[in-house]
């Protein structure tokens, strides 16, 4: 089979390789879709270091069971995977806070993933309720969205929110967070430097859209008076990015920096300033088990529009173009297929 392989920072490469063996207990999922990761993107730059390379990367996929050798997962299923894989009972697994498991393994980062014609399931996957089976009337195009989608709830489910927010990039978290938070009755402004990703997200309900500018600013507080209660920062956190967040809150607002940051940035604080200020600061990232179970059920539902977020495909003989493609954020959603 094909397969993109992360072999090392900045080197990406197609391969052949071996269709995965099954054990006892193990299924074997052919993938039909699998989505270019941010994370991925980030890891291959060196900017993030919770990979394992040599490894198969690919987390948001969507597919089909093509062999099982468990007693409880049938061929022909259609799945996606929660691709944390804990050990299930230490007190963070059973408080369905599996992202701080300290014996976790991530599918696409420590395990081969989805960037390729099939993928194991270890049984340990399985019996911790990590394989994920939905209805058919959930499509591959959706699909691969449940996993974003549940980590976009978590986030809604941590921020505090009072009439507006203004969030930082229209790539694909950024607009499904656009229809959560108009479905929340929040007035929306989303900031975004590329045009065609302001245009998607005018599509989907964003209230206003602007670019980087510092006019963008001064129209941006003028519009809110003052400022939004809420920003949520769903870019790369770099040093520009987080100076716009505080440019654009109000006094006593809330930032969640959602987006991953460069290895080495750092968030410096007059603490003096801060506390006149009284922002309140947080960190959202991943999902839990509940959250993806929200997600699927959204999905069935049909509650969220993902036609306008899935904008290029490429087989993975492809893959290094398709990486290129998401890393110039030519389109919104990257996905590869067999």
């Amino acid at each position: 089979m094909k397969a993109i392989v992360f072999e090392k920072i900045q080197q990406l490469s197609i391969q052949e390789k071996p269709i995965p063996e099954l054990t006892d207990g193990d299924v074997l999922i052919q993938t039909q879709l699998c989505g270019i990761c941010a994370s991925d993107l980030a890891a291959l730059r060196g900017d993030v270091s919770d990979y394992a390379p040599p490894v198969v990367m690919g987390h948001e996929l969507a597919g089909i069971i093509v062999d099982s050798r468990h007693p409880d997962v049938k061929i022909g299923e259609r799945v996606t995977v929660n691709p944390m894989l804990s050990c299930g009972v230490c007190s963070e697994c059973q408080n369905d806070l599996d992202k701080y498991c300290k014996n976790i393994e991530g599918i696409g980062h420590d395990i081969d993933g989805g960037y390729a014609e099939y993928m194991r399931m270890p049984k340990h996957g399985v019996d911790t309720g990590k394989l994920i089976r939905v209805p058919d009337s959930i499509h591959p195009e959706e699909l691969l969205f449940l996993e974003p989608l549940g980590c976009c709830l978590n986030a809604m489910r941590e921020t505090l929110f009072k009439d507006s927010v203004a969030i930082l990039g229209a790539g694909p978290i950024g607009l499904i967070l656009t229809q959560l938070t108009k479905q929340a009755g929040l007035a929306t402004y989303i900031v975004e430097p590329h045009a065609h990703r302001r245009a998607v997200a005018e599509t989907l309900g964003a209230d206003h859209t602007f670019d980087t500018s510092p006019e963008s600013v001064v129209r941006l507080r003028e519009l809110t008076n003052g400022g939004v209660d809420t920003v949520i920062s769903a870019t790369t956190n770099n040093t520009s990015a987080i100076a716009f967040a505080f440019e654009i809150v109000r006094r006593g607002g809330c930032l969640n920096f959602f987006g991953l940051a460069p290895e080495g940035e750092e968030l410096r604080i007059n603490l003096e300033e801060f506390h006149y200020a009284g922002h309140k600061l947080m960190a959202s990232w991943a999902f839990s088990r509940a959250s993806l179970e929200e997600s699927k059920q959204l999905l069935i539902k049909k509650a969220l529009n993902f036609e306008p977020l899935l904008t290029d495909r490429f087989p993975i003989a492809q893959g290094l173009t398709a990486f290129d493609n998401a890393a110039a954020q030519r389109g919104i959603k990257t996905a590869v297929h067999p």
